[in-house]
């Protein structure tokens, strides 16, 4: 069993509850160095993944310059990495990203040619596509449970504020080194009605808010409404911090599907409780496949993604969310923005 040497680039929070559930329990990838601007999130690391304090380091080029890191996992905020993904594929590293992929579509087709041009794997971390949910909902799509796909409607109008790492800046993702707000911070949504749908967006309209700040002027946006458009359907997405509805709904040419969550809560970091279909107006229960707890699902997810990851290194094939899908999501969600702004629909791409 050959073994994917791996070096991670930031430790921030998602790294807790995502990559490090992943990358210690797998067998056949393990994490050799790690980089990360403040010495706290060094120890933090180092702690989590056992490393030697000369595998730890401040300044992410070191990790390139290792002849043994074959890939990296890059979690650094969105701002900088355009800088870090072009000099880890120029070092002749696979590349692991996590969302989005960059913060202008020109960017992410740069970065996507010179994957291609180094014969590099580049793939996204869009892990809410192995969270079991949304797996079964695919699958009852694909089996033609509720006839042809017509309206997919995704609320997360609940999604938790998370702040960043204390030790760098918690706040990050309220300013514009994140490139956006709520929306950005959960483009999970919009990868998923492109993957639920099996083909790109064709048009996105969308109202972009930030009406509950309540200290000074607003940065970025903290509610989302889009409406998106593909050949034969339309995805609706709210979206929100707050404590606002969650769940999906899915309506079909011959039926309905819906999807709720423990607690009223919102996609992510919370438990499924149901997801049923009504077809000729009669209801059927679909069981989940779930793990004890909603961070179990999450540490799931990234592992599978990993794994995915792992493989598609080994047999040169592109990953289950490429870094293409990526640049789609990316486009949408500036699109939305645009749409924002504008009052206009937005043809894609």
């Amino acid at each position: 069993m050959s073994v994917l040497k791996v070096g991670l680039i930031g430790c921030g929070n998602v790294v807790s509850y995502g990559h490090r559930p992943a990358l210690t329990s797998l067998a056949d990838v393990e994490l050799v160095a790690l980089a990360d601007v403040t010495e706290a999130r060094r120890k933090i690391g180092q702690e989590w993944f056992g490393l030697a304090d000369e595998n730890l380091y401040a300044d992410y080029r070191e990790v390139l310059a290792r002849p043994d890191v074959q890939a990296v996992a890059i979690t650094v905020p969105q701002q900088y990495r355009r800088e870090v993904v072009t000099a880890a594929l120029q070092a002749g590293k696979h590349v692991l990203s996590e969302k989005p992929i960059a913060d202008s579509p020109q960017i992410a087709d740069e970065l996507i040619k010179l994957a291609e041009a180094r014969g590099l794997t580049f793939g996204m971390v869009h892990n809410y596509v192995f969270l079991p949910e949304y797996r079964q909902i695919k699958a009852l799509i694909s089996g033609g449970t509720i006839g042809e796909l017509r309206v997919l409607t995704m609320q997360y109008l609940g999604v938790i504020d998370y702040p960043g790492a204390a030790d760098y800046k918690p706040d990050w993702r309220h300013t514009m080194a994140a490139g956006g707000g709520v929306l950005t911070d959960m483009i999970h949504a919009v990868y998923l009605a492109e993957w639920l749908f099996g083909v790109p967006a064709q048009q996105v309209m969308a109202f972009v808010d930030a009406p509950t700040y309540s200290q000074g002027e607003p940065v970025v946006e903290d509610l989302a409404l889009l409406q998106i458009a593909f050949p034969k359907g339309y995805a609706t997405i709210h979206m929100g911090w707050g404590q606002g509805v969650g769940g999906v709904d899915v309506s079909g040419s011959e039926g309905h599907l819906r999807m709720r969550y423990e607690q009223y809560q919102t996609s992510g970091f919370n438990q499924p409780a149901e997801l049923y279909s009504v077809r000729n107006w009669e209801r059927t229960d679909h069981p989940l496949d779930n793990l004890p707890t909603h961070l179990e699902n999450i540490g799931r997810s990234f592992t599978q993604i990993w794994a995915d990851f792992k493989e598609a290194v080994e047999s040169k094939r592109p990953t289950i969310m490429p870094a293409s899908a990526g640049a789609r999501a990316l486009e949408l969600t500036l699109g939305a923005y645009l749409s924002g702004v504008t009052g206009q629909v937005v043809t894609l791409p």
